[in-house]
């Protein structure tokens, strides 16, 4: 008993060998791959900010008046100046800086690991480095100056970090972080056994369509840095010499250009996705939130009824072409919308279709959907909202083609590959009043508005050319007609309002931290 009693303090003082903390976990690459897979999950939620925060945001969608219903969408979709408050703008900053924090750990204990296979260390802390890079750079575009860590930080070194200037944040973590990533990562990433790793991981070519898009970015506004366009360009040329030498990332026709939309191609076209699977809390999340409530011949689970659709500029350029027959030639037209006018079969007296205006399936498997294209029925998979499992494309070859395209305007290679993209959907050829400067940019822009819609692209592109107040205050006019709420609309969208506020409660944190964006004063 006496030996018991004096050495309990010791006993007690163990740590239990299945605990799992900062000081304890991280010193095998087994444990590190760990680690770096937590990194990846916190891409999760970001679909559904692509489809809030950039789609919502932007001319390709409308989403009906303020007054019908009170939700963060709403808000956004309007440019309601008061929107600091609402549970979106707040959750997208701390779902990217949770990837950041989780990035920074990873980062700061991998020097303290015994690797023994060469080239694994320096592969996980590339993949590491994309993904603080990638965080980083939304949040750059979504909400300007915000704080810059590159190391984990206590509560009071957090409380205690202002803002950055946004090319601070560029010039010191996404450009150095996209730059290492292109020096370490390779095509086939391997894991901490050296195997080939499962699909999904960040690649060399992933990191240089990133860092592409980054400087292409920084060209634009705000920064108008015109010296990054070349580098931009150099790298987004490897990219598409890449995917042309290889045959990757390119669906051949119209027909397989439908089916990239089915879970069963993910990770055959897009240069990096979000993986997704049919499983509680791990399937896409922005599905459920995209479309009206369905009729069951689409889907068994009742869906969100968010009024999200197509906006008229967007609706009328997918259905600008069309054969004597009035069939849309476009094959992307009825790929990403649907325009059928159909009555609710399992509630013939409730309206279902809010005024008849055509909404997105770009990301919905409906069961009408996989049948056509020849695939099993996975409705009863879906038992729930969490359970979509088709990938989000953050990195796609197209959006590569096209932004090299307008860096190199109307030129041979320029056309050729517009016209590659045209050509597959069903569109004739540039006429030559096409490859004329202005129109040929005009052309590029359009096709990045058919083939990318919907994917969280339009409304960075409208803020990098400086159009989103014309643009969007176009859409608000197609439907005032008069009507003041709509001219309240339009009078919300002024200079600043490309960025969002900073959220609520980091500027009620700690008072004097952080200063509000302009237009949110």
């Amino acid at each position: 008993m006496g030996l018991l009693f004096s050495s309990c303090s010791d006993w007690l003082d163990v740590t239990p060998v299945d605990t799992r903390t900062t000081e304890n976990f991280y010193t095998t690459p087994s444990q590190m791959e760990q680690a770096l897979i937590g990194v990846y999950n916190g891409l999760l939620p970001l679909s559904t900010y692509a489809l809030l925060m950039s789609e919502v945001r932007s001319d390709n969608t409308w989403c009906g008046e303020l007054s019908t219903a009170q939700r963060d969408y709403m808000d956004i979709s309007s440019f309601n100046p008061n929107i600091s408050t609402i549970a979106t703008v707040r959750d997208a900053w701390n779902d990217l800086f949770e990837i950041v924090s989780r990035a920074n750990l990873f980062l700061s204990k991998v020097d303290g690991v015994n690797y023994t296979i060469e080239g694994i260390k320096e592969q996980q802390i590339g993949e590491a480095r994309f993904l603080r890079a990638l965080a980083y750079f939304d949040l750059v575009r979504y909400y300007g100056r915000v704080p810059l860590t590159l190391v984990p930080q206590t509560i009071s070194e957090a409380m205690s970090t202002p803002q950055s200037e946004a090319v601070e944040i560029y010039e010191k973590v996404i450009i150095p972080d996209l730059e290492y990533a292109v020096g370490s990562l390779t095509e086939e990433p391997k894991d901490y056994l050296g195997r080939k790793s499962a699909s999904g991981r960040a690649t060399l070519t992933a990191a240089k369509a990133l860092l592409g898009r980054v400087y292409l970015t920084m060209a634009g506004f705000p920064l108008y840095d015109e010296t990054k366009k070349e580098l931009a360009r150099e790298l987004l040329e490897e990219v598409i010499d890449y995917a042309d030498a290889t045959g990757k990332f390119w669906a051949k026709n119209a027909s397989e250009w439908q089916r990239m939309w089915i879970n069963e191609n993910d990770n055959k076209y897009h240069i990096f996705e979000i993986q997704y699977i049919v499983a509680k809390d791990y399937g896409n999340p922005m599905v459920f939130h995209s479309v009206p409530r369905l009729p069951s011949k689409y889907v068994t689970l009742e869906m969100s009824g968010n009024s999200i659709a197509c906006a008229k500029g967007l609706d009328n350029l997918l259905k600008e072409e069309q054969d004597e027959e009035g069939h849309f030639l476009d094959v992307r037209c009825l790929a990403t919308i649907d325009t059928t006018k159909f009555v609710n079969d399992d509630n013939p007296n409730s309206v279902t279709k809010y005024a008849g205006e055509d909404f997105f399936i770009k990301f919905l498997e409906h069961k009408m959907k996989r049948e056509a294209l020849g695939y099993d029925d996975i409705n009863a998979q879906i038992v729930d909202r969490t359970y979509f499992p088709l990938n989000f494309p953050l990195i796609r070859l197209e959006d590569v083609m096209l932004m090299y395209a307008e860096i190199v305007g109307p030129t041979d290679e320029g056309v050729r590959l517009v016209n590659k993209i045209r050509t597959r959907a069903g569109l004739a050829e540039l006429s030559a009043v096409q490859k004329t400067e202005n129109a040929f940019l005009q052309c590029v822009e359009d096709e990045r508005r058919r083939e990318l819609a919907f994917e969280g692209i339009r409304w960075h592109d409208l803020v990098r050319h400086n159009t989103y107040m014309e643009k969007v205050r176009a859409k608000f006019s197609d439907k005032a007609a008069g009507t003041s709420v709509y001219d309240n609309y339009i009078n919300n969208v002024q200079p600043g309002t490309y960025l969002y506020p900073i959220p609520d409660t980091q500027m009620k944190a700690k008072e004097g931290l952080y200063q509000q964006n302009e237009a949110y004063k």
